[in-house]
């Protein structure tokens, strides 16, 4: 539970009054048994001296101490009326106990001094404070001694007596104090500061535009506060409007440099793709004749690479045929370089049907041209030659010119013709020739050329 403002400053207020009320009891207390026991003892010693004048009185008679008679009635008169003290007795020269009057017996404790002539004198003993008075002859000589017994109970009762009646007062006074307290707290700074509280719990700053005032216009130190605290929410206000103008201010560079960005990082993936695109169409370039489309030798070499080490592990043994056609130069020389190129161009189309899946047909450079194979046995190798020579035995029409062409192959085999690159290029390369010096055909190469 959340104790307001105002009740617990009330609280504070009225535990310190009652803290105070406390301390000042109890002070009040001490004094009052302080001023008791100084009022006990000297009535005490004053009774002890009145008894012992008359006491004296007896003894100028020339009485002796043991011959009296009437002590009781000497004590009735002065110390049976006081509440204050206990008993009375009366002692010898040497300290013993010749009459006593009260509940209990007195005597003179062992090892204390008796007091002088001229002096009385107190001490303590195991009934309470004793006083002792000298009873003199006229003569002035000592014949006893009087001892007064101070009530130790009566004195703690009256004093406990006054202590009540002074916390009683006390507590009375605080209460009259408090609701006076209360009563000007609650008028002067309780219910304004209850205002204030309420006035401050009623702002919502997102809606507020003026302050609201406080009911009765005060112009006192809460009315100041309030005017202090106005003004606060006043530039708090203000530095809020400021801060979301700055956060608007903020979104919108944010938006935009937002959107910027994203127009950069679209023109980047553009970009992007472009150089993919590009990287691609380079790849393309790099490794395709750009005249027929069919693989260049750049690409057709690291393939046969390949293929020769898979055969190394146990792969299929890869078969060569490296080819040329016969008269396509002189078409070339004849018709010039244009209808060469179309010629060209037609017979990779040509080579691309016959040729399978697997087999990898390239444009090694002029009228040169490469098929790679899995060639299992050697008919495999002379089926795919037949069907390339086949192609070639219907004439090619070129822009209205028909066009007739032979073609030589070389056929290769790994490993019977060569186990590395090199080696059955060559001797692919040395049957095309020596099958076309003896007028086109095919020719396998021989193990001694490997």
């Amino acid at each position: 539970m959340t104790i307001s403002l105002p009740l617990r400053i009330s609280l504070i207020s009225m535990v310190f009054a009652a803290a105070v009320t406390l301390v000042l009891s109890a002070l009040g207390g001490l004094f009052l048994y302080q001023q008791q026991y100084e009022n006990a003892h000297l009535r005490a010693r004053q009774a002890s001296e009145e008894l012992a004048v008359r006491t004296g009185r007896l003894v100028a008679l020339e009485m002796r101490l043991e011959d009296l008679v009437d002590f009781d009635e000497q004590c009735a008169e002065v110390i049976h009326n006081d509440p204050l003290l206990r008993g009375a007795a009366i002692l010898g020269l040497q300290g013993q106990v010749l009459y006593h009057s009260g509940p209990e017996p007195l005597g003179w404790p062992a090892g204390a001094e008796l007091p002088d002539a001229d002096a009385s004198h107190a001490v303590n003993s195991a009934a309470g404070r004793l006083f002792a008075s000298p009873i003199l002859h006229p003569s002035g000589a000592v014949r006893g001694y009087t001892l007064v017994l101070i009530n130790n109970a009566a004195l703690i009762t009256s004093t406990l007596g006054r202590i009540g009646w002074l916390l009683a007062c006390g507590l009375l006074l605080f209460a009259v104090g408090l609701l006076i307290q209360q009563a000007i707290f609650w008028r002067s700074v309780g219910r304004p500061l209850a205002e204030l509280v309420r006035t401050a719990d009623s702002i919502q700053p997102d809606t507020l535009q003026e302050l609201p005032t406080l009911p009765d216009g005060r112009n006192d130190d809460i009315g100041r506060l309030y005017l202090a605290f106005s003004r606060l929410m006043h530039r708090l206000l203000e530095a809020r409007r400021e801060l979301l103008a700055q956060n608007e201010q903020l979104e919108a560079a944010v938006r935009e440099r937002t959107a910027e960005l994203e127009r950069v990082n679209g023109e980047l993936a553009l970009d992007i793709e472009r150089r993919k695109q590009l990287e691609g169409e380079l790849r393309l370039i790099a490794n395709t004749d750009v005249l027929t489309g069919l693989a260049n030798r750049a690409f057709i070499l690291p393939c046969l690479t390949r293929r020769l080490e898979q055969a190394r592990h146990g792969g299929t043994p890869p078969g060569l045929i490296l080819f040329d056609f016969d008269g396509f130069k002189a078409i070339n020389d004849r018709y010039g370089h244009a209808i060469g190129d179309r010629v060209l161009q037609l017979m990779a189309r040509r080579l691309q049907q016959v040729c399978r899946q697997n087999d990898l047909l390239a444009r090694f450079g002029g009228d040169e041209f490469l098929v790679s194979f899995d060639a299992d046995n050697p008919h495999q190798a002379e089926a795919l030659a037949r069907r390339i020579i086949g192609q070639f035995e219907a004439p090619l029409h070129v822009e209205g010119l028909e066009l007739k062409l032979g073609v030589s192959l070389g056929i290769a085999l790994y490993p019977q013709h060569g186990r590395q690159l090199e080696t059955l290029m060559a001797a692919a390369d040395a049957a095309m020739y020596a099958i076309k010096a003896s007028g086109g055909g095919l020719l396998f190469a021989s193990p001694q050329d490997a």
